[in-house]
């Protein structure tokens, strides 16, 4: 009687394993691809997004053959958006003023 109950317990426990299986292995698989879901919309904005980025780089490729007036440029609009002189800016003048006598440029 023990070895019929067992065999029974060890049928209905095999059944429920294999049924939890199919059930979860559906469950898995029914998931949906996010990799199918770009539209066209999305598509151009990666193309243009693209575009964007070979253009800086064109851009700093043109500016890296002239950086003095890169740096010259960029200091220009930093004066603009900050005419206040600061005490580093007045300190950094004076030794390039002291450097010139020194050296004998002007």
């Amino acid at each position: 009687m023990q070895q019929v109950l067992a065999t029974f317990l060890r049928k209905v426990l095999v059944i429920l394993l294999v049924s939890f299986i199919s059930i979860f292995s559906f469950a898995i698989s029914s998931q949906p691809s996010f990799a199918a879901t770009s539209t066209m919309q999305e598509m151009d904005s990666q193309s243009q997004s693209v575009s964007d980025r070979e253009q800086a780089y064109e851009e700093q490729l043109e500016a890296e053959k002239n950086l003095d007036k890169v740096f010259a440029e960029n200091v220009k609009e930093y004066r603009k958006e900050n005419p206040d002189e600061n005490i580093i800016e007045k300190a950094v003048e004076g030794v390039e003023k002291l450097a010139d006598k020194v050296t004998g440029k002007k």
